[in-house]
């Protein structure tokens, strides 16, 4: 899959308040694997400098971050992925609800 393909999936998915599936590759914490992800943003970069992505006005690169909570995780807060090392996403049709109030941006 393309990452405009991705985003595409992403941001629908986000704007329903539906998990995806996602294919990710290892990092320092996490092994490569499907990973059911609840959509909450599109960032510029990680931290309190990313600049919010609007899907469908902002122009979206492979090196920017999306924020998701990973179902299950059992942490309290969102994963940054860099959009560009998603190797492929599935919607799953699982509705979520925003955690601790956090605001969903699709």
């Amino acid at each position: 899959m393309n990452y405009l393909e991705i985003l595409k999936i992403i941001a629908e998915a986000g704007s329903k308040l539906e998990t995806i599936k996602m294919y990710y590759p290892e990092t320092e914490n996490t092994p490569e694997s499907w990973r059911e992800v609840g959509p909450y943003s599109l960032r510029t970069t990680t931290g309190e400098n990313g600049k919010k992505l609007i899907y469908g006005i902002d122009e979206i690169k492979p090196e920017h971050i999306f924020y998701g909570y990973t179902i299950n995780s059992g942490d309290e807060h969102c994963d940054g992925f860099i959009i560009g090392k998603i190797q492929e996403v599935r919607f799953t049709g699982n509705k979520f609800s925003p955690r601790n109030n956090w605001i969903v941006e699709f």
